[in-house]
């Protein structure tokens, strides 16, 4: 009985805290799903060195040793006995392959590789991948990538990187990887963006969705869930539900300046204290009235803000035709004197 009330006493805090959170925060409800990664569930990078050949005169030259050595291993293995000095130069290239498995590969499953060369190749485009193991961390074999290679486009105007290939579905694996994510009857979620008021939120969301207390907190970043009894031996459908469960996120306030642009990315609450800015002939004074403005004795432009926000502070600095240059020196200005109460980035 005393269990029970005690139970039923968690939900009721737990509920009392979610309708404080979503009142104070004033944000939208997000998901679960997109908050938190479930601990475990990741993928893994899988390694080889392998062989590309078919290239039209822009592979390796006959300077590659390593090249010629495992082109010429390649023609013994296959039952042709064929020398270093016997490789044709610039039809092949020895290159590094790297892929990423998913959590939960299946033996069959395919996955993209990407190649890169290692020699002095000066173009992989038209070339095959040769069939190449792929190992683990652990040193284990978990795939094999072969076939044809894409040369994709780079950053930049049109250019070609001609060294750095893709070879889509190339990978065929061959041992599955399945990660434990319960252990002793419990999962972990980690925060993609670690925030303690956050991290209670979704403790409290959790407990009052499934009617007990199941979530606690670990750190800033990690939350421990026991799956309910009920849920026994059904992991997949306790996961499913609890991505769905919804939390108002909670962030610290940012202002984002592009400096090239003066574009200001930024929340509608981040605050601004009471401040005088004076910039050229411009002035500006934040809370300090209700608004309008004049010319003061010196001839300068005043304007009077009485809100204190960022964005209407933003409104009216663009409103006077003030430089995107100028508009990233008032915001560190302001941000020096400690009346912006955000974070300031620039890109």
């Amino acid at each position: 009985m005393m269990t029970k009330i005690i139970d039923w006493f968690v939900v009721f805090v737990a509920s009392a805290i979610m309708v404080f959170a979503s009142v104070a925060a004033k944000a939208q409800e997000t998901r679960l799903k997109d908050l938190v990664n479930i601990r475990g569930v990741r993928t893994n990078q899988i390694i080889g060195v392998g062989l590309i050949i078919g290239l039209n005169k822009s592979g390796d030259s006959a300077k590659s040793i390593s090249t010629n050595r495992l082109a010429s291993g390649l023609m013994t293995k296959l039952g042709s006995k064929v020398t270093e000095q016997e490789i044709a130069s610039g039809s092949s290239a020895i290159v590094l392959v790297t892929a990423e498995m998913p959590a939960f590969s299946r033996n069959g499953d395919r996955i993209d590789s990407r190649v890169a060369i290692l020699g002095d190749a000066k173009s992989l485009s038209g070339g095959v991948l040769v069939s190449t193991p792929l190992k683990g961390g652990d040193g284990n074999v978990y795939g094999f990538a072969s076939g044809p290679v894409v040369i994709g486009q780079a950053n930049g105007a049109g250019t070609q990187v001609q060294t750095v290939a893709v070879a889509p579905g190339s990978v065929v694996i061959e041992r599955e990887f399945a990660p434990d994510i319960e252990g002793d009857g419990r999962i972990t979620l980690s925060l993609k963006n670690p925030d303690f008021t956050t991290n209670n939120r979704i403790v409290a969301a959790v407990n009052k969705h499934m009617r007990g207390f199941y979530a606690k907190s670990v750190d800033v970043h990690g939350i421990d869930i026991d799956i309910p009894p009920h849920y026994d031996g059904k992991t997949v459908e306790f996961i499913s539900e609890l991505e769905n469960v919804k939390v108002v996120a909670d962030q610290k306030s940012v202002v984002v300046i592009n400096e090239r642009t003066g574009t200001v990315v930024m929340g509608g609450d981040v605050i601004v204290a009471p401040v005088t800015i004076s910039h050229g002939d411009l002035s500006i004074s934040v809370g300090s009235g209700k608004g309008g403005g004049g010319k003061d004795k010196g001839g300068k432009t005043v304007v009077n803000m009485g809100g204190s926000t960022v964005s209407k502070l933003i409104e009216s600095m663009n409103a006077m035709g003030m430089k995107p240059a100028d508009l990233v020196g008032v915001m560190q200005a302001i941000q020096a004197a400690g009346a912006l109460q955000a974070d300031l980035k620039f890109m």
